[in-house]
């Protein structure tokens, strides 16, 4: 019951983190035309923790929870719920695949630094796959179907360069605030954590 309830204490704390986070957005491309919806937040980084402390389940509990309490809060608008199912899709996406090679390899990798950078480029490469293809498939979807109007190739071809940037770009620097986070965690929260890993294996050296 203990070991439940302090795992429910985490995930809603970093849950509550991540919805925070989610709110203070930085428009990186806000100077280029067409592409100042797209602003990166770093909502990732608890739904990360959350992953590599826990599970990769729970980061995705995470994941979700922080974009529904952005729809309560923030309501559908203009977007209808788009830009939330792309930052679902894209940080499952980064997520899975860092948590999982975190989880398995930090015990045998002996540099921090090479794991979480072997993870991080991992989890990466596959969200901007993954924004690439979601954005290629549902955006014409949703502009037909929620805004009735076509999207043109070129807007199209814009849409997906731009999610690829944005996702790149917060792919690497998500990464980088886990290495430090992750450092810190291990080094103070270890005890308190060590029950909740009982999948993963111990640190060699």
């Amino acid at each position: 019951m203990q070991k439940k309830t302090v795992r429910l204490v985490l995930i809603s704390l970093l849950s509550a983190i991540a919805f925070v986070l989610m709110i203070f957005e930085i428009p990186i491309f806000a100077a280029i035309p067409g592409l100042q919806h797209l602003k990166l937040d770093f909502s990732d980084v608890p739904a990360a923790l959350a992953g590599a402390l826990l599970s990769p389940g729970a980061s995705v509990v995470v994941l979700v929870i922080k974009n529904v309490l952005e729809l309560l809060v923030r309501g559908f608008g203009s977007q209808m719920g788009f830009g939330n199912l792309m930052d679902l899709l894209a940080g499952c996406a980064y997520l899975l695949p860092f948590t999982l090679f975190y989880r398995r390899f930090s015990g045998r990798i002996r540099s921090r630094i090479a794991c979480i950078a072997l993870a991080g480029g991992l989890g990466t490469l596959i969200r901007v796959i993954v924004g690439a293809a979601a954005n290629y498939v549902i955006a014409p979807l949703f502009f037909r179907y929620f805004l009735q109007t076509e999207l043109t190739a070129p807007a199209l071809l814009a849409a997906v360069g731009g999610a690829t940037a944005l996702n790149a770009v917060k792919g690497v620097l998500v990464s980088v605030v886990l290495y430090l986070l992750l450092a810190v965690s291990e080094k103070y929260l270890s005890r308190y954590l060590k029950p909740l890993e009982a999948g993963r294996r111990p640190r060699h050296g």
